[in-house]
Parts: C-alpha cells; structure tokens; sequence
C-alpha cells in the first residue's frame, strides 16, 4: 500500500456514509411529522405546558442533527461542537423569553417557565457533549 493509498482510504474512513443521510433526513422528516401533528388540537387535546414542551423539544433536536450530521460536526474538532452547544444555550432561553415577553406563550407559574426555558437545552447539549465530541479521527488513523 502506498502513502497515496493510505491517504484516499483514510479519508473514506472520516466521512459517512450516504445511508447516515438517508436515516438523518428520515428521523427529520418524523420529528416534523410529529410537529405537524401538534396543528391539530382536536385530535391530541395536549395542554399548553405539554405542547410547547414537545414543539421546543423537538427544536433543538432537530437543531442538533443538522448541526452534527449535515454540517458534519459530529466528524470536526471538539471546539466547533462547544461553540454550536454554547449558541444553542445561549440563544434557546432567549427564543423562549421572547416568547414570554411578546404573549406567543401562556402566562405560567414562574416554575414552568423556568422548566421551559432550562430543560431542552440542557437535554441537548448533555447528549451533544458527551455522544459527539468531535474527533478527529483522520488524526487517530496515522
């Protein structure tokens, strides 16, 4: 094997499959199933709390696998997942105070609006640190 050979399948290593993109744009298109779903009051009878839960939830998981597999973050160094979750901190709270702050979302108790604001990101954010730090796996095959 000669180092031009090594470098071409090295590089085949560090990138997906186009089935990891069939399956990503799949879970997208059922995330926004469920999304869609959430339109139609008469058929799920969800309270608010529930319903915006769920549509916030699915936001910024949604934000999550565009951000770690289109944009191939999952395959990057470490910093540029740190900078994507401190955005998604960062601006998620603010999303949602500005929901509270424009009446698009219910007058809660002050518990539930901290529980609106704090439980998406920190679910998110746990799950992209620890599951997809980055690598650099080119780096680990030399």
């Amino acid at each position: 094997m000669t180092a031009t050979d090594h470098a071409v399948d090295t590089e085949h290593d560090s990138h997906v499959s186009d089935w990891v993109y069939v399956k990503t744009a799949l879970w997208l298109g059922f995330f926004t199933a469920v999304e869609v779903f959430t339109y139609f009051e008469s058929v799920h009878n969800m309270p608010d709390w529930l319903l915006i839960l769920i549509l916030c939830t699915l936001m910024v998981v949604k934000f999550f696998l565009v951000a770690a597999i289109f944009m191939h973050l999952k395959y990057d160094n470490a910093i540029f997942t740190k900078f994507i979750v401190a955005g998604l901190v960062v601006a998620y709270p603010v999303y949602v105070v500005m929901g509270y702050a424009m009446d698009w979302l219910p007058d809660w108790h002050w518990v539930v609006k901290v529980t609106t604001v704090s439980i998406p990101p920190i679910i998110a954010s746990a799950w992209l640190l620890a599951a997809w730090q980055g690598g650099d796996h080119a780096d680990e095959a030399h």
